[in-house]
């Protein structure tokens, strides 16, 4: 044999004759198989499962039963709702709602937030240092302002304590006492 002549199972006559001999054992084999039963048990299981997904499909709905179907779901979507616990669980800073930093009284509220899994401190207010009225913070391109509703006390720019830097300081306090109270221990 030469090295210019193709291997004999690379011909066209070889694939091609290949080709006819598979198909004929494939059809005979095809055959054999619908003789004996293979595979019923499946077969049967995917006939049923398919009968009972067209006799859903085919069920005869009535509109009040849909109606009485939604409005039991929203029902018990709200008594679900109602009656979960809230965060039971209370730390030891949970009542640490107020103080005075820098230059007047604040006070604020503790709330949990799912997302962040952590207290978060909310609802914070500056009280105005003659009266002790919670005060109204305004944000302008001029800068922070706190006005006194009952008294007319009014503090700009320099003046202001930056609510952002009180509720550091919150923080901070709350890490302090936790590190005085586990060295004391």
């Amino acid at each position: 044999m030469t090295n210019s002549k193709e291997h004999w199972t690379k011909s066209a006559w070889t694939i091609s004759i290949g080709t006819a001999i598979f198909s004929l054992l494939l059809t005979m084999v095809y055959d054999y198989s619908k003789e004996k039963p293979i595979l019923t048990t499946v077969w049967i299981m995917l006939k049923w499962l398919a009968n009972l997904v067209w006799t859903i499909f085919n069920f005869d709905l009535k509109v009040w039963w849909i109606i009485v179907a939604v409005i039991l779901f929203l029902l018990i979507i709200v008594l679900i709702d109602k009656f979960k616990k809230v965060e039971t669980f209370k730390p030891d800073f949970y009542n640490y709602r107020e103080g005075k930093f820098k230059r007047w009284k604040w006070t604020w509220s503790w709330n949990w937030s799912n997302s962040k899994n952590a207290w978060l401190i909310s609802n914070m207010k500056a009280h105005c240092p003659n009266c002790d009225t919670p005060m109204i913070g305004l944000s302008t391109m001029y800068g922070l302002s706190f006005d006194c509703p009952r008294c007319d006390f009014r503090a700009n720019d320099d003046q202001c304590d930056e609510q952002h830097k009180i509720e550091r300081i919150i923080l901070d306090n709350i890490d302090r006492q936790r590190a005085e109270n586990k060295n004391t221990i």
